[in-house]
């Protein structure tokens, strides 16, 4: 008869403001009940409006503070934030809801201001699980055409099409850079 030991118990804690504006991120962290960082975790997130529709249904995991973010990309009014951890052989799961409020972002006053602050519109803000780099990635173009893949592990590169160049870390923290033919 295998003897089972029991789980630890977790905290989830949602660290980010409740008010925020437009294109604000949702952070989190999740611990131990001794406040131990638990990295590497995949943490599920899901962002509700106020009539119950899903507008967010992500996942992130950890770094090595047992810290995530995700950028929201959310249009102004009222949200329910619902973090699930499903836990893992040491440690149990572990849920926190939180209301969020996003209000609409400053508007710029030139029209140059607002050019350089703009995007392409390329950016989904979504993760999708990408088989090529083996991780949720999100794409997207700023607006100096730089394309730009970042990583739930950490990892992010950069591809600017005028000069050819291409840099970025790996999940590992690793630099490195090139010229693409």
């Amino acid at each position: 008869m295998q003897q089972s030991h029991a789980k630890e118990p977790t905290k989830l804690k949602i660290t980010s403001d409740k008010k925020q504006t437009e294109g604000g991120k949702l952070k989190i962290q999740l611990t131990d009940t001794n406040k131990t960082a638990l990295s590497k975790e995949i943490v599920n997130i899901t962002v509700t409006d106020k009539k119950g529709k899903t507008v967010v249904d992500d996942v992130v995991k950890t770094d090595t503070k047992g810290k995530a973010k995700l950028d929201l990309n959310l249009k102004k009014g009222k949200y329910t934030v619902n973090v699930t951890y499903g836990g893992n052989e040491n440690h149990t799961g572990n849920t926190t809801v939180q209301k969020l409020t996003i209000k609409e972002k400053a508007k710029k006053t030139t029209a140059k201001n607002s050019q350089s602050s703009s995007s392409s519109g390329s950016d989904s803000g979504e993760y999708k699980y990408s088989q090529q780099y083996g991780t949720s990635i999100r794409q997207y173009t700023d607006s100096n055409g730089v394309q730009h893949i970042e990583g739930v592990n950490g990892m992010h590169e950069s591809y600017d099409p005028s000069t050819h160049m291409l840099k970025g870390v790996d999940e590992n923290g690793k630099e490195y850079q090139g010229y693409m033919g």
